[in-house]
């Protein structure tokens, strides 16, 4: 269920690393507009993120349970939840694109472009939204190849068509900001059309008859009971992007461009975290409702022991290899000085921030979300932001990276922890263990 993932989540940072490769080219100033959109968009994605954890946990275990037609019904109902829930965020989100960016330190040289990107981002929302929620209901009947599938051509669509609107290519006017914007459009419409085909027609999984209000809102209610806590956990992510975003503008706007570059190269370096925190709830959640709670329980222990593994190659690599990646996105020294920093500093920590969405994701699946948001609450209000604004004053720059570094481990060995009270007694039994702990 990984490899499938890994390729399909692998195109569409490849895709968000040539928007940063075109902007780039652009100049500085487009780099660090682009830079201050990210916490909001990471914001928005990890909302849609958080549906589709519901909806996943809710269906892998009516899937290993055997109810075909619970399936059916809860993935009909989870799409639509998300439907109307996108429309009215890009409404708001529309509404305020000015005093969101102005408070994270946006000023008169990127406030221009960022309400160009994002007028245009807002619009693709909701085309975004759907083939995320419905690649997950497929992995969480098992098809993990289609969602990768759908990822890759939707990517490749973005890398050609963004450059063609961003400079203006074969005779189209040049857009800048918004051909970015308008590449990722077009490409979230394509991915939209396909994944409704074939979640509609192939495996009929979205059913088109009238059913009771109170059965759609049975089924929001038990999706709600895992996206509420699981959304909660992954903005704790985005939150942090907006601290750092807002403690970087205060040094200059070219430090939030090299931080936009870095977070793009971290990206790509940690697919297969994202793709294994992806195959591993919906796998645990089959085998936990068919019984088969050993096999979930060494899914688990499969699954930590490949983050530190990736962790430490990933943070090898970039400690002899970041600043030429870094130049070919852009040769201004203060840009490539922040982006050099910070992938000194932060991958180290690397694979204990993937134990720790092993943990957050294996929680979700098996209907624990609240765990997860206890672990992310932690890590951002206990140990990040005390850390940052410490080492902030203490060491500057670096110090805001260091901060980072600390609570991804301090978190990840929480997380393991956790975890291994939970459901490490799975060793030695055949029964399934209090999960309440």
């Amino acid at each position: 269920m990984t490899l499938p993932m890994i390729l399909g989540i692998s195109s569409s940072l490849l895709a968000g690393l040539a928007e940063t490769f075109y902007l780039g080219q652009l100049g500085s100033t487009e780099l660090a507009a682009l830079g201050f959109t990210f916490p909001v968009t990471s914001a928005l994605m990890s909302l849609t993120l958080g549906v589709s954890i519901g909806l996943s946990s809710v269906l892998a275990r009516e899937v290993g349970a055997g109810e075909d037609s619970k399936v059916k019904r809860i993935a009909t109902d989870g799409l639509s939840f998300a439907v109307i829930l996108m429309i009215v965020v890009s409404i708001i989100g529309m509404l305020t694109i000015t005093p969101v960016f102005k408070a994270l330190g946006a000023d008169n040289s990127t406030l221009p472009l960022i309400t160009e990107y994002m007028q245009l981002w807002y619009l693709s929302l909701l085309f975004m939204a759907i083939p995320s929620v419905g690649a997950n209901a497929l992995r969480a009947t098992g098809d993990a190849r289609t969602s990768g599938i759908i990822m890759i051509m939707g990517s490749i669509l973005q890398i050609l068509l963004s450059p063609m609107l961003i400079f203006g290519w074969f005779g189209l006017p040049p857009l800048g900001m918004a051909g970015a914007a308008a590449g990722n459009l077009l490409s979230r419409i394509l991915m939209f059309t396909v994944t409704f085909y074939i979640l509609v027609f192939r495996e009929k999984l979205i059913i088109f008859q009238a059913v009771a209000l109170s059965s759609i809102l049975e089924s929001w209610k038990k999706i709600l009971e895992v996206s509420i806590p699981a959304t909660a956990t992954n903005l704790i992510g985005p939150i942090s992007s907006a601290i750092i975003v807002s403690m970087l503008a205060s040094y200059s706007q070219e430090t939030v461009a090299g931080f936009g570059i870095a977070s793009r190269i971290e990206g790509l370096f940690v697919i297969p975290l994202f793709a294994l925190s992806a195959s591993i709830g919906p796998f645990v959640g089959q085998n936990w409702g068919a019984g088969e709670f050993k096999r979930a329980n060494h899914a688990m222990l499969i699954a930590f022991k490949s983050c530190m593994l990736w962790g430490l190659l990933v943070a090898a690599i970039l400690w002899v290899s970041r600043e030429p990646i870094i130049r070919l996105f852009n040769d201004q020294q203060d840009v490539i000085d922040a982006a050099s920093i910070y992938l000194l500093i932060i991958p180290v920590s690397y694979g204990a921030w993937g134990m720790l969405m092993m943990a957050s994701a294996i929680f979700n699946a098996l209907g624990k979300p609240y765990k997860s948001t206890a672990m992310s609450v932690m890590r951002m209000f206990v140990i990040y932001i005390p850390l940052a604004l410490l080492g902030n004053r203490l060491f500057g720059l670096p110090g805001i990276f260091i901060a980072t570094c600390l609570s991804n481990l301090l978190a990840g060995l929480l997380g393991v922890i956790w975890n291994r009270y939970s459901f490490g007694g799975l060793n030695h039994s055949s029964k399934a263990p209090a999960t309440n702990s």
